[in-house]
């Protein structure tokens, strides 16, 4: 409910954006219910190489036909008929950059995975990220096998799974319907905090910073959400490649965090600047803490502050 609130007030970034209402508050709860609070520098780490070394394989199959196979045997599990043929028809061709242009980062992380279930002899072979997480995994088994990653980077499935146990599904994304319908295509979408967390990694951030980094990321993907028709799901991965690169060039700006060390959980704990504020300010904070007090989970964005204010 608190995420079907939310999304009222997230303005689309493009006039008469199509946005399917009820995958948008999967979306918000996909990226707030998630705590990183215990997770490992190796975890982020070993989700970005999960997903650099499925690209790695899409990039051998294009000139490797034995390995062509493979991949697209183990992306038929969950790629629908339709894109896994533009996807194997530009392996044929060799253009690489075609076959990974129709695929999510979901598709990447559970392809690795697979193929190295499935051929674990040649998981090195194919690129440095391959054997990058060939050694971590060695190194730190614990940390970074596919239970753990699933626990501490999966989703909620309320309706697939009768449950808001956080985990990832290797399932082909539902398409989408009207109505409540709609939410099974928000609950199969699982390639979100796996791109965001590849990003954190990307920059050297503590994983506890996905905490903050997640939820606004999400919302900035939902503002760019511009599907052309109802079953243009691919909306998705554009909206959020599209507030990834506006975050690698720094057009997203975060709130002002330090990090800081402690004895019992990874270094990193997240601690926001205090810079001078307003009166004005300081009214919507002492809004915020009454509300806050009384439902200590529930977020508020800015704009509904705003109307707080206005009503003040």
């Amino acid at each position: 409910m608190l995420a079907t609130t939310e999304e009222d007030f997230i303005a689309p970034k493009n006039v008469q954006a199509l946005i399917w209402k009820e995958v948008t508050a999967d979306l918000l709860v996909s990226a707030t219910l998630p705590r990183w609070w215990s997770v490992t520098r190796n975890e982020l780490h070993a989700v970005a190489l999960y997903q650099r070394s499925g690209e790695e394989l899409v990039t051998a199959a294009a000139t490797n036909e034995a390995v062509r196979s493979r991949v697209i045997d183990i992306l038929s599990e969950r790629v629908p008929p339709q894109r896994l043929g533009r996807v194997e028809q530009a392996l044929q061709s060799g253009d690489a950059e075609v076959s990974l242009a129709n695929l999510t980062p979901a598709d990447t992380f559970h392809l690795a995975a697979e193929f190295r279930h499935n051929y674990p002899q040649e998981t090195a072979s194919w690129g440095p990220a391959g054997g990058e997480l060939d050694t971590l995994s060695r190194q730190y088994q614990a940390e970074v096998n596919l239970q753990r990653l699933s626990r501490d980077f999966g989703t909620p499935h309320p309706v697939m799974a009768q449950n808001y146990t956080c985990e990832l599904l290797n399932v082909q994304p539902f398409p989408a319907f009207g109505g409540n319908s709609s939410r099974l295509l928000g609950e199969s979408w699982d390639s979100s905090n796996l791109y965001w967390a590849r990003l954190a990694d990307e920059k050297g951030y503590s994983p506890v910073v996905l905490n903050r980094l997640v939820p606004e990321l999400t919302r900035h993907m939902v503002a760019n959400i511009f599907a052309t028709d109802i079953e243009d799901w691919p909306a998705l991965t554009r909206a959020m490649k599209e507030t990834g690169e506006e975050f690698r060039q720094g057009k997203i700006a975060l709130p002002q965090v330090t990090e800081a060390s402690s004895s019992n959980r990874e270094p990193g704990v997240l601690l926001e600047q205090a810079p001078a504020i307003s009166a004005r300010q300081a009214t919507s904070n002492r809004i915020t803490g009454h509300i806050m007090a009384k439902r200590p989970l529930l977020y508020l964005p800015s704009s509904f502050l705003s109307f707080l204010w206005a009503a003040v």
